[in-house]
């Protein structure tokens, strides 16, 4: 699922643009994801919230 949920943030940020907020990413997942799935992606991945895991990821696809 991990792998789904960063693939889906890469599609997200190519078709909008990188300057998406983290917010506005989050709320393009809710859309495609469960509550359930996206906490256990943040929590797998040692982070305290769905937010600082999406930054984190936004911020390294754009280097």
């Amino acid at each position: 699922m991990n792998h789904a949920i960063s693939s889906a943030i890469g599609e997200i940020l190519e078709a909008q643009g990188t300057s998406l907020s983290a917010a506005e990413v989050i709320a393009k997942l809710k859309e495609r994801f469960s509550d359930a799935e996206l906490d256990e992606f943040y929590k797998a991945l040692n982070f305290s919230s769905l937010e600082q895991a999406v930054q984190a990821i936004i911020n390294d696809i754009k280097g």
